[in-house]
């Protein structure tokens, strides 16, 4: 079992790696895209995001969702939505984590992720929040501590999202 968990961790570091060179600009000053690689980077960060969500308190709210049906058919549709969620987990719910290793790992995928993602799927940036993401972030905030608990227990709701919206 051991064994088998650090072939996955050595697979995914060298994959994370790969997808890392992979984003960046090449001397033609073009981004490089590999979108096969996104998808197994965020097939991977299903299994991280597992070891993440038992390393957290548990999320005790169960009457509140910060990610809803509404916002995911936005995150498919307008890419500025898709950059400020994506946006707002790396900057609001990943930053007020105490950082393990285990935790640094997940949250430099996630980081690369979306970086590779905007190589991929290119969109402009948007100075102002959308109505959806303003409303996930007041809950956020209304939330407190238990904010962060519930965004990284949702996680299983964002994955899904952006696995669906790179096989589009």
């Amino acid at each position: 079992m051991k064994g088998c968990s650090i072939f996955r961790s050595g697979h995914f570091l060298f994959l994370l790696c790969l997808f890392a060179v992979e984003g960046k600009k090449s001397p033609t000053g073009k981004h490089t895209c590999r979108k096969g690689l996104l998808s197994q980077v965020t097939e991977n960060l299903y299994i991280k995001a597992t070891s993440l969500k038992s390393s957290v308190p548990k999320d005790l709210i169960k009457t509140t969702r910060l990610l809803k049906k509404t916002t995911k058919m936005l995150f498919m549709t307008n890419c500025s939505v898709r950059d400020q969620l994506l946006s707002f987990y790396v900057k609001n719910v990943f930053s007020r984590l105490e950082v393990g290793s285990d935790k640094l790992y997940f949250i430099t995928a996630f980081q690369v992720l979306q970086a590779n993602m905007d190589a991929c799927l290119p969109c402009a940036p948007s100075t102002r929040l959308t109505s959806a993401v303003r409303k996930l972030k007041r809950m956020f905030l209304k939330l407190g501590d238990q904010g962060i608990y519930k965004a990284i227990h949702e996680l299983d709701i964002l994955l899904p999202w952006i696995q669906a919206y790179i096989q589009t």
